[in-house]
Parts: structure tokens; C-alpha cells; sequence
């Protein structure tokens, strides 16, 4: 039975063509509730032969599957091998990103900046990045636990000390916030959805945005730092207005600023989508720093910034 009168075909129809199991008699209230209270926890939806089980065995089974704490999956989501996708505005210059588990928005939304955008694959050394003479680096969103990712870390406190701009999202948030010298965590419940919101310190917006992580920060939210590692200070430059959780890191005294959620979101919500410019505006002043004092670059107004609309709508 369909609800409505343009519809060819059912949902359950749908669901079996596709290979998606479905559920239903679920009080989603209570599931709710039990998260609330207990935290994100594992659960197991089976179907087929596996639905036959004794409630044991099924409880066994998910009782068995391994958790995301202290668990590198970037390897298992990274290209295998470099690729180049080329700038589609005034080129800038080589940027160097670390597929951790990058979305193709990313890249458009970097390439659309001005960026030969060269993504490596999560095994990328400080040489290999070296290689193409990059203005700037960035690290993706992924799967894992940032704790597990000590490489990526290293390999990122090499960009820092090399004095290349850094742009990172979501996990890559968490691994400048490693790379600094915070520590990470994992949440209660983790941040899901598209209304998430949060605060950004440096214009004192409140943004919605688009969340799906499990591990957060934990640096001051209310102070200026100095970053244990010797990368100068560094502050909370986002906060999420739901739980007080670290939303962005920027550090004052080199060219690197970061973010937990997605500004590439080609759905939306688009408030974040500005982060781009942001980041092409400081590649664009540490070239001008660089060339001496008559370079000149030019820099977006904060009218500016609130307007730019996703081009991946």
C-alpha cells in the first residue's frame, strides 16, 4: 500500500530492488532516549538467515563487532594512488591533500578556488608532498579514531614546520588539534545531521551546519593557548552551540585554521561554504608575505563571506 497517488511502486518494493534492508516496529522515542542516557553504543540489524538467530547468538555477534576507539581506517577509504584535478578559476598553485576519505565536493569546491588540486593517498609522505612544490595542504574528512592516525599527525606537523598554509575539515580538524598538542576524545553521542549549530568566534555568526563525527578536541574553548608542540598560540575558533564541543581550531602565529564539520556539504546546509574563500585568502597573503612587502593580494569583506553560495548545490 502506497500514501501517495503519484507513486509507480511501493516502499518495500524500492527497498528490495536496491539491496537495502529495512526495519520497521521500532519505538524510535525509546532508542532515542536509551542514546541520550547511555552514549552511542553498537547495534545489529539483521536479516535473511541471520533473522532466524536466537536473540543470544545476535546479541553475541554485536557484542563482537569492533568498535571505532583506537581503530586507522583510512586506508580502506584513500586513493591508492596520486590524482590531479585541475583549477577551474585562476590558478594559484599545487595544493596538497591528504585523502583521509575526501568527497568529490571537496575537491570541486578547492579547485573552483584556484587550486591544482593533488590528492594523495593517506600513505603520502612529507617528500612525496614536497615533490610538487605545493602552496598550501589540507586534510580531509574520514572514518577513525585520530589517536590511531600518529602518522598523519607526524606527517602534518612537517606541513606545519615546512610553513605551508593548512586547511583541514572534520577529521583533519582533529589531527591539526593532535598535531598542536591536544589531546582527542570521543563523545558521548556523536554530532549527525544538517543542523548542527555552531558559532563562529571570528564573526560572531551562528552557522548551521552539517555534522557526522565521534570524536571531538579538547583544547580551552574561552582562551588563547600556546600550542604545546611549538606551533605558537592557538585558540577555539568554533564552538558547537549544543554542547560546548570544539567546532574549529585557528592558529594565531602560522597559516593554519581547521573546522569538525563539512563546509563542502553539496546538499547544504551552505553557511560554512565561505571556509573555502577564507582558505584561498590566507594561501594568497603567505604568497604575498613571501614575494615581499610590495605583493599584494585581495581579501573578501565579511559581506562577502556570508553570501558566497556553494557552487556544488
Amino acid at each position: 500500500m502506497v500514501s501517495n497517488w503519484r507513486a509507480n511502486r511501493s516502499l518495500d518494493d524500492a527497498l528490495v530492488e536496491d539491496g537495502i534492508v529495512g526495519i520497521s516496529g521500532i519505538d524510535t522515542r525509546a532508542v532515542t532516549r536509551r542514546i541520550r542516557s547511555s552514549g552511542s553504543m553498537r547495534g545489529g540489524v539483521f536479516s535473511g538467515e541471520a533473522a532466524e538467530l536466537d536473540a543470544e547468538e545476535q546479541l553475541r555477534r554485536v557484542r563482537e563487532a569492533p568498535g571505532m576507539a583506537g581503530r586507522n581506517l583510512s586506508a580502506e577509504v584513500s586513493v591508492s594512488e596520486v590524482e590531479v584535478t585541475p583549477a577551474t578559476a585562476e590558478r594559484i598553485g599545487n595544493l596538497a591533500v591528504l585523502d583521509l576519505g575526501v568527497k568529490q565536493s571537496t575537491i570541486d569546491n578547492l579547485a573552483a578556488r584556484g587550486f591544482d588540486v593533488h590528492v594523495f593517498p593517506q600513505s603520502a609522505t612529507i617528500e612525496e608532498i614536497r615533490a610538487i612544490e605545493p602552496v598550501a595542504a589540507f586534510y580531509s574528512n574520514g572514518p577513525g579514531d585520530p589517536a590511531a592516525s600518529d602518522q598523519h599527525v607526524e606527517l602534518l606537523r612537517a606541513v606545519l614546520g615546512d610553513g605551508l598554509p593548512f586547511f583541514g575539515i572534520c577529521f583533519g580538524n582533529q589531527l591539526l588539534g593532535r598535531a598542536l598538542g591536544f589531546g582527542t576524545y570521543k563523545l558521548p553521542f556523536g554530532h549527525r545531521g544538517i543542523n548542527q549549530p555552531v558559532l563562529d568566534k571570528t564573526t560572531g555568526r551562528v552557522e548551521i551546519t552539517s555534522q557526522n563525527h565521534g570524536f571531538a578536541v579538547d583544547a580551552p574553548l574561552d582562551q588563547v593557548v600556546d600550542s604545546p608542540h611549538g606551533f605558537g598560540r592557538v585558540e577555539v575558533s568554533h564552538i558547537g552551540l549544543n554542547d560546548q564541543v570544539v567546532e574549529g581550531l585557528r592558529a594565531l602565529d602560522i597559516p593554519a585554521f581547521s573546522v569538525q564539520y563539512h563546509p563542502e556539504a553539496a546538499a547544504g546546509p551552505h553557511d560554512a561554504n565561505y571556509l573555502f574563500d577564507r582558505f584561498r585568502e590566507m594561501v594568497l597573503a603567505t604568497l604575498g608575505q613571501a614575494q615581499g612587502p610590495d605583493a599584494t593580494t585581495p581579501a573578501l569583506t565579511d559581506a562577502q563571506d556570508s553570501t558566497q553560495e556553494d557552487t556544488n548545490a
